[in-house]
Formats: C-alpha cells, structure tokens, sequence
C-alpha cells in the first residue's frame, strides 16, 4: 500500500493518460459511424458541427491524427507502467508487481477502448459536436508530420 501512496503523482498520470486514450478512441468510433444523413446535419448545425464536418472533408487525414494521437498516449502510460512495474520489482514486490502491470493492462482495454467505443456509437452525432472543436486542435498539432497526400500520390 506505501509504494501506492508514493506512487500517487504516477497513478493519477496514467488515469490522465487513459482519460486521454479514451478521448481518441471514443472520436474515432463517433466520427466513423456516422451516418451520410449524420454528416450533412452536423454541416448544416452550429460552429461546434461544422467543424467536425470538415474533419470528415478529409478522413485519412483525421483518422491518422486520432490513431497517432491514441498511439502516443498508450506508449506514455505503458512506459509508466513499466516503470512503476520495474519500481516495485526493485523493491521485492513480485507479486503486486505483476498484478499492477496486468491489471492496467486490463484497465487501459476496458477503459479507454471497449467502453468508450461502445458509448460512442450509441450517440455518434452527439459526441462528434462535442469533440470536434479539440480534435480539430490536435489534428492540427499533428499536421507538419503528416505526410502531403499530394506527394505521395
């Protein structure tokens, strides 16, 4: 229990980090479940919706933003549960050792890919507005290294 408590500051990072994941990977089941009806009302909705709108204008380009973005935040919270793993197998906690590294494991699966791919297809719409204004800022971040469709075309 004291290796937990001095691991707080790690703990509530990885909680971040699959806050984060589960951001990614709910928006791309949202955007990518929509409907063609879906997408005129979202372009034809408020500022909210009409970006998400031209999200869509360019899919490929949306979907490698999300799946680079998921991608970065799982490696960062694995490389914290490895670390924390090493940390307590350093201090001769084998067996709480293995269970913290299969039970994040088991938490970054439920929590931050089956659940929220599950919640966002039962209201895509909906969570597309609510995302679209964010995702747009890291599709954007993500933007100089994503390679020109036009030069590789």
């Amino acid at each position: 229990m004291e290796v937990l408590i001095q691991n707080t500051p790690g703990l509530v990072a990885m909680g971040v980090l699959i806050l984060g994941s589960a951001f990614f990977s709910s928006s791309e089941a949202a955007f990518f479940y929509l409907t063609p009806s879906d997408r005129r009302r979202l372009a034809l909705g408020g500022r909210a919706g009409r970006v998400a709108a031209g999200l869509l204008a360019d899919s490929e380009r949306l979907l490698t933003a999300v799946l680079f973005w998921n991608l970065v935040t799982n490696l960062v919270f694995f490389t914290m549960v490895s670390i924390t793993g090493l940390e307590l197998r350093r201090q001769g906690h084998e067996a709480e050792a293995a269970t913290f590294t299969l039970g994040s494991l088991l938490a970054i699966i439920l929590f931050s890919e089956m659940l929220p791919k599950s919640l966002a297809v039962l209201g895509p719409r909906r969570l597309a507005t609510l995302v679209g204004i964010p995702l747009a800022a890291a599709v954007r971040l993500v933007d100089p290294v994503l390679p020109d469709r036009k030069s590789v075309v």
